[in-house]
């Protein structure tokens, strides 16, 4: 009877392993190269990306030599004529435009669109920088958060157990008991939130590398907590507006955004365009050899009345130059407000997380000061669960406070237009791995 329930259990629970969803361990280099290969914002600007590149293709082919051939076949049938008569007609044409303005500032409009679309992946790669960063740090803040918890649940219950063995031999009264009831009604409710916290913050990884992950490496407690470098307002402000892909986006399509106008406009000008032509006729029934054909010329056109089709789109164009500069002023004042705002929140942060150190070591003097009054009857029950979840407060604030000082620290320096991967790599080396 053993064996076959032994049996059954090894079963169902091998069985269990291999319907289960692979998870894995990871660090935040791990979690990154995931979200390189399977991120879908990063796809859909690098879809951008090539359909720009082919844009310029297009341009480019109107000012390159063009070939067509064309051929016809006909047969006649006339009245009163003894047969019918039956045509081929072959031509080889071709053409080089020596003066087409319009081509020629459109493929320049085209190629600044590319550098502006170029610059958007490459902004969107330091997005995901960015956002992985974030979904990480989420994960080990949810986790710090359930274990501060779960602590805190922990040392209130065992406040509740010993009011309530104080109680039954008559040492306090009933209110003391309810009172650490209460408190640790509200602990378990905290932990319980915290546990879905942490789900939720996992599932968000996962949506962007579509991995689900066992367990991700955690933060070292020793991780140094420092001032922007060059601690230099002035100095991150002049990189910003220096390689702010944003902002380089918002230039390029300002100035595609004036090559569209000079296009537009030079639908009013004449173009030019060499050209060549070959033909051969014959009379395939009759075996008539028929004529050949050849021309050589310079062929020139100007538009002279379009029903107000190329004035529209003028006027369009200078709207559509305002829209741009204006993106571009407004793109310059969010890199400046951003910029500055980030550079005082990074230096903020680090007098944060010292002053939380410091408020976890007053918690922890207040609890042992608040317990020893309770011990000899100066202090009642509430004043040391006050106490108590005052110090888990303070320990979850400060975990907040690091992981606040590295977002903000990337997104100063995304703002700036220098994150890269290497940044990533050194947060890294200050991850370990936890047997939790």
């Amino acid at each position: 009877m053993y064996c076959k329930t032994y049996r059954k259990t090894f079963l169902a629970s091998a069985l269990a392993l291999l319907m289960a969803p692979a998870l894995q361990a990871a660090n935040l280099m791990q979690v990154y190269q995931d979200a390189v290969q399977q991120d879908a914002e990063l796809a859909i600007e690098k879809a951008r990306l090539q359909q720009s590149r082919a844009q310029i293709s297009q341009a480019n082919s109107f000012l390159l030599p063009q070939v067509e051939a064309a051929g016809t076949w006909s047969r006649v049938d006339m009245d009163g004529a003894p047969e019918s008569t039956t045509n081929l007609n072959m031509t080889l044409s071709a053409s080089q435009a020596l003066f087409h303005g319009e081509a020629w500032f459109a493929r320049k409009a085209v190629q600044q669109g590319f550098s502006a679309a170029e610059a958007r992946y490459r902004d969107a790669e330091q997005n995901l920088l960015l956002r992985v960063s974030e979904a990480y740090f989420n994960v080990l803040r949810a986790e710090d958060n359930l274990r501060s918890s779960q602590a805190e649940e922990q040392a209130i219950k065992r406040q509740l157990d010993q009011a309530q063995e104080q109680y039954d031999v008559g040492l306090i009264a009933i209110t003391n008991v309810l009172e650490a009831r209460a408190a640790y009604d509200g602990a378990r409710a905290m932990r319980i939130a915290a546990e879905g916290a942490l789900m939720i913050s996992y599932e968000d990884l996962e949506q962007i590398t579509r991995q689900r992950y066992e367990r991700i490496d955690v933060l070292q407690p020793d991780l140094p907590v420092i001032a922007p470098q060059p601690n230099d307002r002035q100095a991150w402000v002049d990189q910003a507006l220096q390689s702010s892909l944003a902002l380089q986006s918002a230039r390029a399509g300002l100035r595609a955004s004036e090559e569209q106008l000079k296009a537009s406009r030079a639908r009013h000008l004449p173009t030019v365009a060499l050209f060549g032509e070959y033909s051969k006729d014959s009379d395939r029934l009759n075996n008539y050899g028929g004529d050949n054909q050849t021309v050589l010329g310079v062929r020139g056109s100007v538009q002279l009345y379009g029903g107000g089709r190329t004035s529209a789109q003028i006027r369009e164009g200078s709207f559509a130059l305002e829209e741009a500069r204006s993106s571009e002023e407004l793109a310059q004042r969010q890199v400046l407000q951003q910029t500055r705002s980030l550079f005082t929140q990074v230096n903020t942060d680090v007098l944060t997380v010292q002053a939380r150190a410091l408020a976890i070591r007053s918690s922890e003097s207040a609890l042992e000061a608040t317990r020893t009054g309770y011990e000899v009857g100066t202090r009642n029950i509430v004043d040391v669960l006050n106490a108590e979840r005052a110090l888990w407060a303070a320990r979850r604030d400060y975990d907040a406070a690091r992981y606040n000082y590295l977002v903000n620290q990337l997104r100063l320096k995304r703002a700036a237009g220098t994150l890269a991967e290497s940044d990533l790599q050194e947060l890294n080396q200050w991850l370990v791995k936890t047997s939790r």
